[in-house]
């Protein structure tokens, strides 16, 4: 049965809460008092999700994600400053294009999308190259939905006089950050996925120690935080008219997290990943991670037999669509496999839903062949199917 509203499993508007649906019905102008009240919510709720003390402040700036990754970057950089960047998938990929283009130093430690950063590793390029004086790592990286050994890899950097950088796009809300226990420099986040608001507002939570004009770069206008953040702390209002609704939208987006905590949060989500897994495992859908790496953020799937290619990966996503489901877009050729969101207001039915739809995909492939042939034929349109 079709459903009559999309089924989102991938972060989106579509899978935020009616109440958060809601704040972004009413119209404050961005100098309001009332507005000026949102924002300070906003930063000191983040502040203390995060469990980040005085010694630490929030910036908020408009736009993606990426958006405060690069803000970042070009901000607490300088010329002469190198950064080591952890990668194991298209996250950490993103920070070493972003430094590439900004021709600022850096070197990039990859490995496999299904194995965590490595500590060893980490210690021994540190040791190797006494000229790194930063520490760039994903929290989880949702190429896989993997987890990276945070608080080790923190320690690391403290010990070593170095400046972490903690991209925290894709756990910030429902895998526990303690910076009182284990401290970072500089997190970046964002109101989308695990906050569950509407994208268009990124933060930025850094130590205060770090917000002076001498160890900060105003490379541009807009991606200048500490700008941004003198703003904020002199005057309580963004440097430029922000998206006021979707302010608003985080902030009711906080309220509710807030209620719910970061532990019950975790294990919503938890649960729908437990289910998602159950139902796609006997149709030839294994996840590509081992289950003691598994976070419930999202879950990447491969099926070498089903959908082993990008091709049939079309033919697998349009299958979902015709059915209203959404799951992330895009299908990672060196892992082969594709993702499926465990995050949002996502009901069990709508895993149900997904189930069925794909038990369905599996068994007209089955039918037809399978194989690449069928996926280039699905590619071609539905006038040329069989």
């Amino acid at each position: 049965m079709i459903s009559r509203h999309p089924r989102l499993l991938t972060p989106g508007p579509l899978a935020l809460a009616p109440e958060v649906k809601a704040s972004m019905q009413n119209d404050l102008g961005s100098r309001d008092l009332a507005f000026r009240q949102v924002t300070r919510d906003t930063r000191q709720w983040i502040q203390e999700l995060a469990h980040a003390g005085l010694d630490y402040s929030t910036i908020l700036m408009q736009g993606s994600g990426t958006f405060v990754i690069e803000a970042a970057l070009t901000t607490f950089l300088k010329d002469n400053d190198k950064v080591l960047v952890c990668a194991n998938g298209v996250y950490g990929e993103t920070a070493a294009k972003i430094l590439r283009r900004h021709r600022l130093g850096h070197v990039v430690l990859t490995r496999p999308v299904t194995e965590p950063v490595s500590v060893e590793e980490v210690a021994r390029r540190l040791a190797a190259d006494p000229q790194i004086t930063h520490l760039y790592v994903v929290h989880c990286e949702t190429t896989s939905g993997i987890l990276n050994p945070l608080p080790d890899l923190l320690a690391l950097a403290r010990s070593r006089g170095i400046t972490s950088i903690v991209d925290s796009m894709s756990a910030f809300g429902a895998i526990e950050i303690d910076a009182a226990r284990h401290p970072f420099d500089i997190l970046i986040s964002s109101g989308n996925k695990c906050l569950e608001a509407p994208p268009g507002i990124a933060f930025a939570i850094v130590r205060r120690a770090l917000l002076t004009p001498e160890l900060t770069v105003a490379r541009t206008y807009t991606l200048d935080l500490y700008d941004q953040w003198r703003g904020f702390e002199e005057n309580g209002e963004w440097r430029s008219t922000p998206p006021t609704h979707v302010a608003q939208a985080l902030r009711a987006a906080l309220v509710a997290l807030r209620q719910e905590t970061v532990a019950g949060r975790h294990a919503r989500y938890a649960a729908i990943r437990d289910r998602l897994i159950a139902g796609m495992r006997p149709l030839g859908f294994a996840p590509i991670l081992r289950p003691e790496l598994q976070t419930p953020i999202c879950v990447a799937f491969r099926s070498d037999t089903l959908v082993p290619d990008a091709l049939a990966f079309a033919d697998y996503y349009q299958h979902l669509r015709n059915a209203r489901l959404l799951i992330y877009a895009r299908f990672h050729e060196a892992s082969r496999s594709f993702r499926i969101g465990c995050i949002g207001q996502i009901e069990p039915g709508w895993v149900d839903e997904l189930v069925e739809a794909t038990r369905a995909f599996a068994l007209a492939r089955r039918q037809r062949g399978g194989g690449a042939g069928l996926a280039r034929r699905a590619a071609a349109g539905p006038e040329q199917r069989p």
